[in-house]
């Protein structure tokens, strides 16, 4: 069983949950982890009314920080997915244990500065992370004289070892309204998302679960049909 951590202040729950569709549409069993400091996902499933209850969603599960599922993770799951946004006193064991961890970044000036108090306190919190290896993913892009190069330069006095891909997602506006019609209707569609967000959805778990790319590329077309 893998554990991915997905960390930074900017929204990521369509990025985690159209990941963790592809992994099960795979045949994988697949669990994510709510670890958002207001419980974030409730809101979009329909489920997980309390710390100790998990539900299934589009073919798999999902749960909060601090469940049996999350203290006890057996063998059944292939995948555990973690949205972190808070640093936890009783979480180490996890960032320890994490074969990933990714940074889902913006060039929004508050989600920066709030992503660099959240390493800057962990790191302080668990000594033992300095170092840490972590994968930048940028969402939301756009052209403008803010870039990745400029954003990484506001992160350099981190103690991290970062992994540079060229995995970006677009800023679109077909991707908003496909995410906001499915939070309402409380599903998981992914047919109408823009090519450039499936590529970047494909590309991403080609490198972080080892998939040929046609691998992941099957997947994806599998989940796209799948409709629950």
């Amino acid at each position: 069983m893998e554990r991915w951590i997905f960390t930074g202040a900017v929204d990521k729950r369509d990025l985690l949950l159209y990941i963790c569709k592809v992994l099960a549409s795979s045949g994988r069993r697949v669990l994510l982890i709510d670890a958002t400091d207001r419980g974030k996902y409730r809101h979009v499933i329909g489920g997980i009314v309390d710390e100790h209850e998990i539900s299934e969603f589009n073919g798999f599960d999902v749960a909060r920080l601090g469940t049996e599922a999350d203290k006890e993770l057996s063998d059944s799951y292939d995948y555990c997915l973690y949205d972190i946004d808070r640093v936890s006193d009783h979480s180490g064991y996890i960032w320890n244990a994490a074969e990933q961890i990714i940074w889902v970044a913006s060039y929004d000036r508050y989600e920066i500065a709030e992503s660099s108090e959240f390493f800057s306190q962990l790191v302080q919190t668990w000594p033992q992370l300095h170092g840490m290896k972590v994968l930048p993913v940028f969402t939301r892009t756009m052209d403008s004289f803010v870039d990745e190069q400029y954003v990484m330069s506001l992160m350099d006095q981190l103690p991290i070892e970062w992994i540079f891909t060229e995995i970006r997602i677009p800023w679109d506006e077909i991707n908003f309204a496909v995410q906001t019609e499915n939070e309402h209707s409380q599903t998981l569609r992914m047919n109408r998302i823009t090519r450039s967000y499936k590529k970047a959805i494909t590309d991403l778990i080609t490198r972080l679960a080892g998939w040929e790319f046609k691998t992941a590329k099957k997947a994806l077309r599998k989940a796209e049909r799948r409709q629950a």
